[in-house]
């Protein structure tokens, strides 16, 4: 054991050391951070040795294949242009297809009468196969960029209505007659019990939604397109060129770890009034 002055001289030391910079890295980037900037450059030392021990390029391609093809496919400024096509695909398609699911989703699970008569139109239509409608997308708003925002909002829709419909229908009932009997308005009801109740169920489809914009994009984009990441992934499929195929998948990736970023960090200002880390508001010594 430590006795108190051991103890003492160690933090005097810990002091000293950051006074003159010599502070862990793990405490300016988080040793979780850390830990898992060291696993990917495990991972890819072992991906590039068994790529070069092993002779599988032409199956799995290797990290420093896939740097090469980045620089070329940035040094044409290709590589902008594909990744601003696709995210204004995704993005639009995202934007609509959460804005109405939102809305539809609340009114039809508030509204039980109308939920229960459109909900089974709704569930049938559900159960189709996406992907079997992307020709007829093509039929109807070309091959251009129209086409694979509509594809995307129709994907992006399906999740997030589903969430808030049930997120509304979970509303405590016993509370808005209680609400109403107060005096509340149907206002105030709207605002102050249904929606912040759904709104945690809506953040939840965005939040599964949000990778369905991409798949919405980049299905369209394999159907049909002149430009895009999923066109230069369809491309690169055809003459064979695994190192293309994963870059395009790699940027994919990062385009998707940055949005739900940027919606994790939307989602907690607008839910601040929760408290995550003490959800059932039980005392802080329990």
């Amino acid at each position: 054991m430590t006795n108190a002055s051991e103890r003492t001289e160690l933090y005097a030391a810990a002091s000293d050391a950051g006074a003159f910079g010599l502070r862990p890295l793990g405490q300016f980037f988080g040793r979780t951070v850390v830990l898992q900037a060291l696993t990917l450059l495990l991972v890819l030392i072992a991906w590039q040795a068994v790529a070069d021990i092993f002779k599988t390029q032409f199956w799995t391609s290797s990290p420093l294949a896939i740097i090469l093809y980045f620089g070329t496919w940035a040094k044409h400024g290709q590589l902008w242009l594909d990744v601003r096509i696709t995210l204004l695909e995704a993005g639009t398609g995202f934007v609509i297809g959460g804005i109405l699911g939102a809305v539809v989703g609340f009114v039809l699970g508030w509204v039980r009468r109308l939920g229960d008569i459109f909900e089974p139109f709704v569930l049938a239509f559900y159960t189709l196969p996406k992907v079997a409608l992307a020709p007829l997308f093509v039929l109807w708003f070309g091959i251009g960029v129209f086409n694979k925002m509509m594809f995307a909002t129709l994907l992006v829709f399906f999740m997030v209505f589903f969430t808030t419909f049930h997120g509304a229908r979970q509303v405590d009932r016993e509370l808005v007659v209680n609400a109403r009997m107060l005096g509340a308005s149907r206002w105030q009801v709207w605002t102050k019990i249904a929606m912040p109740h759904a709104s945690v169920w809506i953040f939840a489809g965005i939040r599964i939604g949000l990778p369905y914009a991409l798949i919405g994009a980049i299905v369209g984009e394999f159907i049909a397109a002149e430009a895009g990441v999923g066109f230069r992934i369809r491309e690169a499929t055809s003459f064979f060129d695994t190192a293309a195929v994963f870059a395009g998948l790699l940027v994919l990736m990062a385009i998707s770890l940055f949005c739900l970023g940027i919606l994790r960090l939307v989602e907690r200002r607008v839910l601040r009034w929760q408290s995550t880390n003490n959800p059932v508001g039980l005392p802080e010594s329990a």
